[in-house]
Order: structure tokens, then sequence, then C-alpha cells
């Protein structure tokens, strides 16, 4: 992309946000606020249904390939013990490997669902949504998202309301350090930390 489209590019963000924040709260048209606002309940509900298809699909998989693995594991034992012969370590190494695929995806799910969870208002779990799609450490296919791409499709009307409410909820995560926005106007999910644990106390100190 040349220098002058980015910029183009970049200058129409700009445009679409000072409108977002300049627009008064009092739609010019209550007719099409309305359907805007119906929309915008109706992803909500929508997408966690999907989300929650998926996250159950994936599991009825994993436990039907653990069987599977588990029962094959145990025709190799029980072969190799009549047969008074050590298990065949390459039959074991695909074994271990398919157990290691199976860890690293539900690895993969818990971290999806924990940065879903984050969310805490309809814009903020579409954005989420929007983000984990493209995160590969938490269940989707690694690639960029825009600050722009990410607009035209959670606001394609280019509608100032809608496009307020993605800007808030964007910036709110980012403020929580959920997300981050690089200055060129990448979004990413920010790796999961363990919460802080007490130190432990010292038994020579008295109790307050």
């Amino acid at each position: 992309m040349s220098r002058s489209s980015k910029t183009g590019r970049t200058l129409n963000t700009l445009i679409r946000l000072g409108r977002a924040l300049t627009d008064t709260d009092t739609p010019a048209d209550p007719v099409r606020a309305a359907q805007q606002a119906a929309t915008q309940a109706l992803r909500g509900p929508v997408g966690g249904a999907a989300e929650s298809l998926r996250r159950r699909g994936s599991q009825v998989r994993d436990q039907l390939s653990e069987r599977a693995d588990a029962r094959l594991e145990r025709l190799i034992t029980e072969r190799r013990a009549a047969q008074a012969a050590p298990p065949d370590p390459q039959a074991l190494a695909v074994l271990a490997r398919r157990r290691a695929e199976r860890e690293a995806r539900a690895a993969r799910l818990r971290a999806r669902q924990t940065l879903l969870a984050q969310a805490q208002t309809p814009a903020e779990r579409q954005v989420m949504q929007a983000v984990v799609n493209v995160t590969g450490w938490a269940g989707g296919q690694d690639a960029p998202l825009r600050y722009t791409a990410l607009l035209d499709q959670l606001a394609p009307r280019g509608d100032a309301a809608t496009e307020m409410s993605v800007h808030r909820a964007l910036w709110t995560l980012a403020e929580r350090q959920i997300l981050s926005v690089s200055p060129h106007g990448l979004i990413r999910a920010e790796p999961l930390r363990a919460p802080l644990a007490l130190p432990p106390a010292r038994p020579d100190l008295p109790e307050s």
C-alpha cells in the first residue's frame, strides 16, 4: 500500500472518530436509531450462542479423541504383554504427540474463555470476539487486526453512535491492559497474567 493511501485511510479514520465524538446524543432519525439498537442488541446473544457451540464442539472432539487414544494405547500394551515384547516406541510416540496436541488445544480454549470473560458490555464482547478470532494462542487464526478494520467490521455503515460504542469498548479494554493498540493501529490481546499471590506469613513475626 502506498504512503498516500495509508495517509488517506488514517485521515478517514480520524474523521469518523471526530464525527462520533461530536455527534449529539439525540439521533436525527429515530427509526434508524431503533433499527441500529436492535441490531446491536442481537449481536451479543447470537455471538454468545455461536461461541458456546464452538466450545462444546471442541470439547466433544477432544473427549472422543482421548477415549480412542486411551483404547489404542491399552490394546498396544496388552498385545505386547501377550507377546512378551516391549511396547512399540513409535506407536507410543504418536500417542504422546496426540496427547500433547489435545492439551495444547485445551490450553488455547481456556485462554479464549478467559479473554472473552473480561468483556463487561455487549460492545466489549463484540470487540473481544473479533480479537480472539485472530489470536493464535487463544484458539484463533493468527492475523493482523487494525483499528480501521475493526470499525469496518463492527460498524459497517459508519454510524456515529455505533462507532462511538466500539471506540469506548476498545479503549476501556486497553486501559484494563486486556488489549493493546500500537501507534500504527494494530490491535492485539495481551498475554494472560496469573494473579499475584500473597507472600507467605513469616513465623518469626507476630500477627497484627
